[in-house]
């Protein structure tokens, strides 16, 4: 009998609020599916990069299951999205993995097995079975959200010129 699986996808938000869905796929469905899943669910137009990565208990970032082969990794080619089926890496309930979305932005999403079942007979998959909480708009994080506030300029304070506020003189 096929095995469903049930993902827990919280998203990380700025107002740190509850945002998650539940996705649940068959064991052959692919990480692609999960990722286009995930698309649908929190309303992203899929216009971007995005991984995978197997994760531990702390979230750390482990290898990478990539959406396009970028051919950069020294040891070779990550394993691509549609080339891994969920089976080949899912092995237990809560197992935790890391998914990113536009490596501009960064949104990420804490992605857990929530649930291994039997699968029903002529049961639907791929399905988003659960929505909770409001999903934030895909453009809606900014450069100042990812880096904070950055003033590259001093105040206009004369008091404290330095020597690159005048203009230069030629030395004869």
């Amino acid at each position: 009998m096929e095995k469903a699986f049930k993902f827990r996808v919280l998203i990380d938000t700025a107002e740190k609020q509850d945002v998650f869905r539940d996705i649940e796929l068959k064991n052959n469905n692919s990480f692609l599916d999960l990722h286009n899943q995930i698309q649908e669910a929190f309303g992203f137009d899929n216009s971007e990069m995005a991984s995978f990565y197997l994760s531990n208990e702390d979230w750390e970032r482990g290898e990478e299951i990539a959406l396009m082969d970028m051919g950069a990794g020294k040891q070779g080619p990550s394993r691509l999205m549609e080339d891994t089926a969920i089976h080949d890496i899912v092995e237990d309930q809560k197992q935790k993995i890391l998914y990113v979305f536009d490596f501009l932005r960064m949104w990420t999403f804490f992605v857990e097995v929530a649930e291994i079942r039997d699968a029903e007979k002529n049961e639907e998959f791929p399905k988003i079975s659960l929505s909770y909480g409001e999903a934030p708009d895909q453009n809606s994080k900014t450069a100042e959200d990812l880096f904070g506030t950055m003033n590259a300029y001093p105040d206009d304070d004369d008091s404290e010129k330095s020597d690159f506020d005048e203009p230069f003189e030629e030395e004869l």
